[in-house]
């Protein structure tokens, strides 16, 4: 809990047709906690997100905002390598990421609950297999079962485009509580659209987990839990 007098600014589902409303500081993306524009609500891509949706969009929890030139980041492009040894590496490290996060502050991004957990999958049908996150999921475990409930569908994703049609399930999530986890959370298309194939079918609720929020200008960086301040 945040020390007695600490004012904390939770994330808020915002309806999908609501203009970008002035809020006052701090300047944080109501969804995404990535930096927004002086005295708005949403950044501009989680407000594209949500035009394009029609839908309130689920709040992200990030372990940590992440540029081009931080060492998480690297590790985030790195554990697709086509080579073997930066792959294992970066992967082992990112393992251990996950699950120091999770051991700590798993109940203060699910703070009811999780019965399944659900990695984003590749929009790409090219990529052979499960998607490589979901190894590194589970070495980290520290998360409740983790199930293959969506596939690409017909819609096509892009940045910043998200489609309704853009995954379909696979497996039943009707009543079940969700943790929605990815790798990399830059303009919330995917998992903004994962997310929701997951409560039109039926999720008594989706939480969503990302290890890095991509921005172009990332501020220091913080030790504390942003949800618990610990």
């Amino acid at each position: 809990m945040p020390p007695a007098g600490t004012t904390v600014f939770a994330p808020v589902a915002i309806p999908s047709h609501a203009p970008l409303v002035r809020v006052p500081i701090p300047t944080a993306c109501g969804i995404c906690r990535a930096p927004a524009s002086a005295g708005y609500s949403m950044c501009t891509s989680c407000r594209d997100v949500a035009i394009a949706l029609q839908r309130p969009l689920v709040p992200v929890s990030a372990i940590a905002l992440v540029g081009t030139t931080s060492a998480l980041y690297r590790a985030l492009r790195q554990y697709k390598s086509g080579e073997p040894g930066v792959a294992a590496r970066q992967s082992q490290w990112l393992s251990g990421v996950l699950h120091r996060f999770a051991e700590r502050h798993l109940r203060c991004v699910a703070p009811d609950g999780v019965d399944v957990t659900v990695v984003v999958p590749s929009s790409r049908d090219g990529r052979p297999g499960p998607h490589p996150f979901e190894s590194i999921v589970r070495a980290a475990a520290c998360f409740p079962m983790l199930l293959d409930a969506l596939v690409p569908g017909a819609g096509t994703l892009a940045h910043r485009r998200p489609a309704p049609d853009g995954y379909r399930l696979r497996r039943d999530v009707a009543g079940r509580r969700v943790l929605l986890v990815d790798d990399v959370y830059t303009s919330g298309a995917h998992l903004q659209t994962a997310a929701s194939a997951l409560e039109q079918a039926g999720a008594r609720c989706v939480q969503a987990l990302v290890v890095g929020r991509f921005v172009r200008s990332p501020p220091a960086p913080r030790a504390a839990c942003p949800c618990c301040e610990r």
